[in-house]
């Protein structure tokens, strides 16, 4: 009886393990829409380009009073304002490992 137990509890460790695991792949956010409106680029401080896996291309604009909106990374006004706050802030991190 002893053993079925520390088998079980030994197996479920190493279950929890490997879901731990797998979520640290994985994309933390994508974009299904894009933000429709004209962006000032005064108002962006950051950006984050999604994941490569997430379904579409996107881009997280992070403004200045936090707010995340998803835009599309092969629009020129969202090239112009990620160039705009690398050259003022510095080049983003690179987004996490596939």
């Amino acid at each position: 009886m002893k053993l079925s137990c520390v088998v079980a509890v030994a197996v479920l460790v190493l279950a929890l393990c490997s879901l731990g695991q797998s979520q640290v792949a994985g994309p933390d956010k994508c974009c299904f829409n894009y933000y429709g409106k004209a962006i000032p680029s005064r108002a962006i401080k950051e950006y984050k380009i999604t994941h490569p896996s997430c379904p579409k291309k996107g881009v997280i604009l992070i403004t200045v009073k936090g707010k995340e909106l998803c835009a599309n990374p092969e629009v020129k006004q969202v090239m112009d304002i990620m160039d705009r706050v690398d050259d003022l802030f510095g080049t983003p991190a690179p987004t996490s490992s596939p």
